[in-house]
């Protein structure tokens, strides 16, 4: 071995050590001898998608392939590079090409399964997580991600075995625990998922800290408990509805929420003090989260508190008009767009155009905010009345929802809050839905009033849509046609 082979063979090493930035220097050095050498261009590349510079490393693993084109490895690190890039087409093919040529190991399997699912391939992608696992399973987050497709195609069951087996090699493995505990809470197992929810939510962040005792669900007769509602806006008030449970074991109740919630929540009687984060805590002797009850109190899905209204409002007295005869039907089509699955479930409001043109029904916008994406739209439609401008907080919300006749929304906190006070609502939900709508069902346990609207297939609006549209056009004539025979 000549000297040069001999200091290539330390930068490799070095690499393999993760000493990036020596690797680094070595083999610019060597490349500066040798342009051509593929290998040094490939361990360049490599070090520095490691260190962060992944269109750099792609520009050196481009050549390294060009010199190699029999290089599994290389490709393999394209592949790497390209997902780096969220660019999971060009991942796909780069790991397709090295296992062709060759590389049948398990992380080029998960890789190339992980570039699948991000392109909404998940079919492919369980038989790549499956290779995988064959492969080595003795790795937790093969498993995982296993679980993770599974439940996402509606087999649940075999979701949770997946998870199983990956506590099984690794019982601190967070992402499984939780994904576990939200695939029981979507097969209906709510009693165990509820428990693990738990367990498993607060991992990596801190809890709220209070020297007094944490809550577990005793009686504590003559004392104050204090819940915090740590979820999002539709959580909170999905679960408020526990709180009349908790009244008959403890005296006072404090709740504390977001501010934007804090109205609404006091003026339903939701606790005997509601205050908004931020503002000083009353004296208590307990404490536990809002989310935490219904694990706390053991529901199960016969066990379910869900008679509604359990919110109260009095209805607005200042919405537009609409024209004599018409029906009055709200309507919210985004989420929070910092959900993580927020692309999967709001729709761009153009693609709602053909349920706005529904005779004898006129539309009120409870969109707050309207999406940027949707601005020029939105300005287009004059048949959809802006209600922005009214709904300060959830109260507003409320009060403009009490005066519809019907609620059409995606999956977000408008759906919550009109199926909280017991309004008509419709409910349009993405084809791998949030645990709380279950699977293959067309109603609720947890809101009476809810009929959903479901995807058949992951991604696909306009059926759903079509779908809505003609129910509303039935609905209207019912509606029109009972108030015809009462004149």
């Amino acid at each position: 071995m000549n000297s040069f082979q001999q200091i290539s063979k330390v930068a490799f090493e070095l690499h393999n050590a993760g000493r990036h930035q020596e690797a680094e220097t070595i083999s610019r050095l060597l490349i500066k001898i040798n342009p051509h050498d593929g290998q040094l261009l490939f361990l360049l590349g490599m070090v520095l998608q490691q260190t962060g510079r992944s269109q750099e490393a792609l520009k050196y693993l481009e050549q390294a392939a060009k010199l190699q084109p029999q290089s599994a490895p290389i490709f393999n690190g394209l592949g790497f590079v390209h997902q780096s890039l969220q660019d999971y087409s060009r991942a796909v093919e780069n790991h397709a090409k090295a296992i062709e040529l060759g590389l049948q190991a398990a992380g080029t399997f998960y890789s190339m399964g992980y570039a699948c699912y991000k392109l909404g391939d998940v079919e492919q992608a369980i038989s790549l997580f499956q290779k995988a696992v064959e492969l080595n399973p003795q790795y937790a987050a093969n498993w995982h991600n296993l679980a993770k497709c599974l439940k996402d195609l509606h087999r649940l069951e075999e979701s949770i075995a997946a998870y199983d087996r990956a506590l099984a090699v690794d019982p601190n493995c967070f992402q499984a625990g939780y994904g576990r505990a939200i695939s029981l809470l979507t097969a209906g197992r709510l009693q165990e998922g509820f428990r693990e929810h738990n367990k498993w939510r607060n991992h990596g962040r801190t809890p709220r800290q209070f020297s007094q005792p944490a809550w577990n669900g005793e009686p504590i007769p003559g004392k104050t408990l204090f819940l915090h509602a740590e979820q999002g806006f539709g959580d909170a008030i999905q679960t408020v509805r526990f709180v009349r449970q908790v009244r008959e074991r403890a005296a006072n109740i404090i709740l504390e929420c977001r501010p934007e919630l804090k109205t609404l929540f006091s003026s339903s009687g939701c606790a005997d003090v509601v205050i908004a984060y931020g503002e000083e805590i009353p004296p208590f002797d307990c404490f536990t989260s809002l989310f935490s009850l219904p694990g706390i109190l053991g529901t199960t899905m016969q066990t379910i508190p869900n008679e509604t209204p359990y919110l109260k409002v009095a209805t607005c007295e200042h919405l537009p008009p609409a024209p004599a005869g018409h029906l009055k039907v709200g309507l919210a089509w985004a989420g929070n767009p910092l959900h993580q699955n927020d692309v999967a479930r709001s729709i761009r409001l153009e693609e709602l155009a053909l349920l706005l043109q529904t005779p004898d029904a006129t539309f009120y916008s409870l969109q707050v905010p309207v999406p940027a994406r949707d601005e020029v739209c939105f300005r287009s439609l004059g048949k959809l009345l802006d209600m922005s401008g009214r709904l300060k907080d959830f109260l507003d919300t409320a009060s403009a929802i009490a005066a519809m006749d019907l609620i059409i929304a995606v999956d977000t906190a408008v759906a919550h809050l009109a199926g909280a006070l017991a309004k008509p609502t419709w409910t349009l939900i993405a084809y791998s839905p949030d645990w709380r709508w279950l699977m293959d069902r067309p109603d609720t346990p947890w809101y009476p009033t809810m009929r959903l609207f479901r995807q058949a297939q992951k991604g696909q609006w306009q059926p759903v849509i079509l779908q809505v549209a003609e129910e509303l056009g039935r609905f209207t004539e019912s509606v029109i046609s009972a108030a015809s025979s009462r004149w």
